[in-house]
């Protein structure tokens, strides 16, 4: 244990109390500046000060979080406000015919719109469901083989080459999502009076393609593959042996011994050069094509899609039956710009009698894929094998063309 030391020297003593001197001296002097008043008076002034500064740092502080928090809320609210006001109204809600956005458009556009019958008090909710067509897998589909010999002019339009061979636009009603049907039904019937020269085009059932094709889905949506594939395997009857119901239930209602048109065969056309080259050989194609809302609503002109308008996720059977070029008499900055040519089954009110031109390169898809059919010719009857018989009954003759021993020849 260490034990304090006592023995120090005299300068170690001498410098020990002149430490505590100084320290004494020290203390009186800091004992009477708190009592001299002066001193005690600025001292409290100084402290005054502190505290005002101190109290002052703190209230600019909170003031800035005060002003910070104002700011984040008025941005809160205001970002409310407008989500609240830019809500769109559900589709089932917006009429597809508003004469107010109509006018609107064709105050600042060359191409037109108008209201048509088809969508007459039909919302966006009911036009969506016409956009349920597609293409299935094309991965066992050939392509087609095309004429390149073909010269492909500036303009062409389908019934004045094939004028005896026309049918009408077809309407397939707002109730049922039907343009993969009559679309198809149409080019087949069409196709079926050209490749066979028939003085005129019989209309087939759209129908059955709508209620007898089982791998499609009716009114709800279908593939223009697969149904093209049921006429290839069974062909279509008459419209007049099974006429469009589109609230049947079932395939029900044909006509007794029905005579069909069946295709040979379908294939895919791919690219601008080779559809056109297509329907100047053999007719219309079919494809499919994405609808944005303000195409609903289309009279006349060019159609060119505008700028921020909503798109239907589906898409919709259009057939492709002409092109040309614009001439720039309504619009000179697209003069010399290509179009399509393309008919609908939206009635004849919609459109030119069911007919649009679409701007080229848009990326409406049904200028970049479309189907080509080949139709299965009428059987020739070789009258050399035919067994003619007379008979003089009641003293009439008549003729008996015994088909059952005719040799039936078809093209290749």
């Amino acid at each position: 244990m260490s034990s304090k030391r006592t023995d120090y020297s005299e300068e170690e003593l001498r410098k020990r109390e002149e430490s505590k001197q100084r320290r004494q001296e020290e203390n009186q002097r800091k004992k009477e500046n708190y009592q001299d008043p002066a001193q005690a008076k600025a001292n409290e002034e100084r402290a005054k000060e502190l505290l005002a500064r101190n109290s002052k740092q703190k209230q600019n502080s909170n003031f800035s979080y005060y002003v910070m928090f104002a700011v984040l809320g008025a941005l809160t609210l205001y970002v409310i406000v407008m989500m609240f006001l830019n809500q769109q109204p559900p589709l089932n809600k917006v009429l597809v015919i508003e004469d107010r956005k109509i006018e609107e458009h064709n105050n600042s556009n060359v191409w037109k719109q108008q209201a048509n019958e088809f969508f007459e008090g039909a919302t966006l909710a009911d036009a969506k469901k016409l956009m349920n067509v597609g293409f299935a897998s094309h991965q066992n589909l050939g392509k087609c083989t095309v004429d390149e010999s073909v010269v492909i002019p500036d303009s062409f339009h389908y019934r004045d080459a094939f004028t005896a061979c026309v049918l009408p636009t077809q309407d397939s009603t707002k109730s049922c999502g039907a343009s993969y049907a009559f679309t198809i039904a149409q080019t087949v019937a069409e196709r079926n009076c050209i490749s066979n020269g028939l003085d005129k085009a019989t209309p087939l059932s759209a129908q059955e393609l709508l209620k007898c094709d089982i791998m499609n889905n009716g009114c709800k949506n279908g593939h223009l593959n697969l149904a093209l594939d049921h006429v290839r395997a069974k062909g279509l009857v008459d419209e007049e042996c099974l006429p469009y119901k589109p609230e049947a239930e079932k395939c029900e209602g044909m006509c007794e011994n029905p005579k069909r048109v069946r295709i040979d065969n379908h294939c895919l056309i791919i690219g601008e050069d080779d559809i056109k080259r297509e329907i100047i050989k053999n007719g219309p194609v079919v494809s499919t094509m994405n609808v944005y809302v303000d195409f609903l609503t289309y009279k006349k002109g060019v159609y060119y899609k505008q700028e921020e308008v909503a798109r239907f996720s589906g898409q919709h059977a259009v057939r492709i039956v002409g092109w040309g070029v614009e001439s720039g008499n309504e619009d000179e900055q697209n003069k010399g710009n290509k179009y399509w040519i393309i008919q609908n089954t939206w009635g004849k009110t919609w459109g030119d009698e069911g007919f649009a031109k679409v701007a080229v390169g848009q990326d409406l898809f049904f200028d970049q894929y479309a189907y080509g059919l080949k139709i299965k010719s009428a059987p020739q009857i070789n009258l050399d094998d035919v067994q003619v018989t007379a008979s003089d009954k009641k003293g009439e003759e008549s003729v008996n063309l015994d088909l059952e021993d005719a040799e039936i020849k078809t093209d290749a």
